[in-house]
C-alpha cells in the first residue's frame, strides 16, 4: 500500500492528481477519472462527493486517512484526491481491489 502512496506523491509533482475542492470543476468535464476519499473525511465530504461521483459516473475509492494522503503529498491533511491519468487510475485499483478498500 505504501507503494500507491508513493505513486500519489510524484503524481501530484507530475500535475496528473488534484486535491480538494479543485476536483468538482474537471469531474464536471469528466476529466476525473478516479476520486480517492479519505477513510476519516467528514460525513458531509464523504456524502458531496459519493453524490458526485454517482451524478458524473466516476468511480470512488474510500482508502487511507487525511494523515496518510496528506503526508505523501506534502501536506497536512488532504480528504480527497482526484486521478487525472487513467493508467494510475487502472494501477490504484488493481492494487487496492484485493483489499478490504471500498469501491463504488
Amino acid at each position: 500500500m505504501d507503494n500507491i502512496l508513493k505513486s500519489l506523491g510524484l503524481a501530484y509533482k507530475g500535475k496528473r492528481i488534484i486535491i480538494g475542492d479543485e476536483i468538482i470543476p474537471l469531474l464536471k468535464k469528466h476529466q476525473v477519472k478516479l476520486i480517492m476519499l479519505a477513510s476519516d473525511a467528514s460525513e458531509n465530504t464523504k456524502k458531496r462527493y459519493k453524490d458526485k461521483s454517482l451524478f458524473y459516473k466516476t468511480e470512488l475509492i474510500e482508502c487511507f486517512s487525511k494523515i496518510e494522503f496528506g503526508s505523501a503529498l506534502g501536506k497536512h491533511y488532504v480528504a480527497v484526491i482526484g486521478i487525472l491519468d487513467s493508467k494510475m487510475r487502472d494501477k490504484i485499483l488493481n492494487t487496492i481491489e484485493s483489499r478490504w478498500f471500498y469501491v463504488i
